[in-house]
């Protein structure tokens, strides 16, 4: 850990920050951070070579692409970014900062190959996480020769209760049991070396019927396993040419050498390697929505509407300012929220709290973004041909889909009085990975399953990362909210039932999501010398986000209450000049010129 101080000094690389374009044509300055990795320049041959045309034909075909599958085995894309340094056979090492580059960019180009990436992720880190080193060396030789792995953990009728998974394994004897059941919405099934299954001990009408029966996660290779049958693809709205499935499991013997993990340590590595899985998602829908903002504006700068440009519309162009910020702040946040899972440890653990937010908030601005370009771009959104089409498809699916922003929601809520609690002075804020050129290695505490208890999570004063921008009004303006909803949470919270009522915990957890959301962004607005209408934009959208949360929250609120009263002191309207709108739209179209898009 660093000193309290945020950082100070903007090397070139920092502008990586923002905003990027991987097209051919000109590439602006930001990606050369990225492609000095030569994995991602891999990813850029690739994806260059084969050309949108295809892409979309595999998408309405929903054709697997084992071409990629293939190139990123041939050059060992997924085990140099996966394999620990323990295991690796090639002198890898697992490392988030190149895993967050790398699944930006695949997503970028391919959202659907990105999420090959991840569901290798989820099956093979409960591995990883467990006691059981044969089985570890075992999945990272099958990496490294190129394999896949599936996590199968939902069931079509369960959902997300995973206290009602009927899958089980039933002992026999002195065996580990026989294994039979269920699992839907899983992907990679088709081509997984390996598949990490979530079950329960017992009958499988017992283990759904008790919450009591014990988890157990087992390892199961299905291209060897006669007991793996009804393999079904399950079409979906996007992300067509991944393979998302089904599979049934009918008296399978299990090994105990098969056995990842049971009981607790089972239940603790799932929420672990969901936590962790899921925080990348957000850099998948940075990716999607650069390459979007990308194709947007190439198609803006050509078009013509009344004998002029469309960029010459003050709506479109503060639209587009406006989609280029909340972009902007995607980025700040998701990076910075790498930083403290860089120092995870024991003793700083508020990353628990800021992939909370990761996993429901990047995500659904993400969705704002698409929204802000498409009303920009009209009918050329949907047109078949683009980029754009199918990450209007693709970009919602992931707070819904995988996120499960409700449950994040509900989980950024529990933090709220530590998070507004009175600091300690020995809380320091973490180096900024985006500062360095080196990798800063492997952290032992990944693999750990950590303490979740969030009532010993200390914060740092968060007010702190705002007082270098103070110049800017709509961060005094931000601050000053920041201060009411403070007072609500000290006089109103503690006399509030949130805990028992699902809806207030969730509208609760929202407006704090913002609020932690707002101090990363603004720590990496310091970060990355971001130039005050930059930041003028940035807070404008959290003023308004704020306000409109809080809104909602008092309507959850019975009339009279004086709750209500202290919500209504945090309700604020920006103040932006029009000069800002105008500075940030010509420092977009400066910064894309030459990127032709697709």
């Amino acid at each position: 850990m660093e000193s309290k101080a945020l950082p100070g000094s903007i090397p070139i690389s920092i502008d990586a920050l923002y905003p990027l374009s991987f097209e051919a044509a000109a590439p602006v300055a930001g990606p050369a951070a990225h492609v000095r990795d030569p994995a991602i320049r891999l990813v850029v041959d690739f994806f260059q070579k084969k050309g949108l045309r295809s892409l979309k034909r595999e998408d309405r075909e929903e054709t697997w692409y084992q071409d990629w599958i293939d190139y990123q085995a041939r050059h060992g894309l997924y085990a140099g970014l996966l394999s620990p340094k323990r295991y690796s056979n090639r002198g890898s090492h697992f490392s988030m900062a190149r895993l967050t580059r790398f699944g930006e960019v695949l997503s970028y180009f391919g959202p659907a190959h990105a999420y090959s990436l991840q569901v290798s992720f989820l099956g093979l880190f409960p591995i990883l996480m467990s006691a059981n080193e044969t089985l570890k060396k075992e999945a990272i030789v099958k990496l490294e020769n190129g394999g896949l792995f599936a996590f199968a953990v939902s069931e079509q009728a369960h959902g997300s209760d995973l206290f009602a998974n009927e899958f089980a394994v039933t002992p026999v004897g002195d065996s580990s049991g026989v294994a039979s059941g269920s699992k839907y919405y899983i992907g990679n099934v088709n081509a997984a070396s390996m598949i990490t299954i979530l079950g329960r001990k017992g009958s499988s009408r017992a283990a759904g019927r008790s919450k009591r029966a014990p988890f157990i996660f087992l390892a199961l290779r299905p291209k060897e396993t006669p007991a793996f049958q009804n393999l079904q693809k399950i079409r979906t709205l996007g992300f067509r040419s991944a393979f998302v499935g089904g599979f049934d499991i009918k008296d399978h013997p299990l090994p105990e050498s098969d056995v990842i993990s049971r009981d607790r340590e089972a239940w603790e590595a799932m929420f672990t390697t969901v936590n962790l899985g899921k925080f990348f998602l957000g850099f998948g829908s940075i990716g999607i929505c650069e390459h979007a903002f990308v194709e947007a504006l190439a198609h803006m700068r050509r078009r013509e509407l009344y004998g002029k440009s469309v960029l010459d519309m003050a709506h479109i162009r503060n639209a587009t300012a406006m989609a280029f910020t909340r972009l902007t702040a995607m980025k700040f946040f998701a990076y910075r929220a790498l930083d403290y899972l860089q120092i995870a440890g024991e003793e700083d653990r508020r990353f628990l709290l800021f992939h909370a937010v990761q996993k429901a908030k990047v995500s659904t601005e993400g969705v704002k973004v698409m929204a802000l370009l498409a009303e920009c771009i009209g009918a050329r959104a949907f047109e078949s041909d683009t980029y754009f089409e199918s990450a209007l498809r693709e970009v919602p699916m992931i707070p819904v889909l995988e996120g499960s922003t409700h449950i994040n929601f509900a989980q950024t809520a529990q933090f709220i009085s530590n998070y507004f609690a009175d600091v300690e002075e020995d809380v320091p804020f973490p180096e900024s990975l985006s500062r360095r050129d080196d990798d800063p290695g492997e952290n032992p505490y990944w693999l750990e399953a950590g303490d979740r208890n969030v009532k010993t999570v200390r914060f740092a004063c968060h007010s702190t990362a705002y007082r270098p921008l103070h110049a800017v009004a709509n961060v005094r303006l931000f601050v000053r909210q920041l201060r009411a909803f403070g007072a609500f949470v000290a006089d109103a919270v503690p006399s509030l039932n949130i805990s028992g009522d699902a809806g207030l915990q969730i509208g609760v957890g929202k407006c704090l999501a913002t609020i932690a959301y707002a101090q990363l962004v603004a720590e990496n607005c310091i970060v990355a010398g971001a130039a005050p209408p930059v930041i003028s934009l940035i807070f404008h959208g959290l003023v308004e986000d704020l306000s409109a949360e809080v809104l909602r929250l008092m309507a959850m609120l019975p009339t009279g209450v004086a709750a209500r009263a202290l919500l209504r002191q945090v309700v604020r309207v920006p103040r932006t000049a029009a000069a800002d709108f105008e500075s940030v739209c010509a420092l977009l179209l400066t910064r894309f010129e030459g990127n032709e898009g697709n």
